[in-house]
């Protein structure tokens, strides 16, 4: 019996043929993972503005609604204010500063109930992120 040390054209194509297929799909695999990350970190970003937002709302001595702002009173007198800017919505403190805080939105809306306040903002993935907070103070 004769030993065989190489191998046959038939492996050699087998092999192409897997080695094609993993090619072929890994541009599609990271295209996806790329995409729903970006949908991930938009919803933390959301997440994490609902937290400051409500943060500053508790601890607000008073709150006043205006056309597409909220204005938060602290207790030392600065007023935070919460507005639509562009696509995003920034806070600034006394009229002062540019600190975006929310980006890629379509819409924001607050509505105030006493001591309740609702924010609901309409996201660019097509999602709407609602929370309500009261006002502690």
């Amino acid at each position: 019996m004769r030993s065989e040390k190489g191998i046959t054209l038939l492996e050699l194509m087998l092999t192409l043929t897997i080695l094609l297929a993993i090619i072929w799909t890994l541009p599609l695999l990271m295209s996806a993972a790329i995409q729903n990350s970006g949908a991930d970190f938009q919803q933390e970003e959301a997440r994490l503005f609902f937290h400051l937002f409500s943060k500053e709302v508790r601890e607000a001595t008073q709150i006043i609604l205006s056309k597409g702002s909220i204005e938060l009173t602290k207790k030392d007198g600065a007023i935070v204010k919460y507005e639509r800017y562009g696509s995003s919505i920034r806070r600034r403190v006394n009229n002062t500063g540019h600190e975006i805080v929310l980006q890629d939105i379509r819409d924001f809306k607050v509505q105030i109930s006493g001591r309740r306040v609702m924010i609901e903002v309409d996201l660019n993935n097509g999602k709407t992120e609602k929370q309500v907070s009261f006002q502690m103070s």
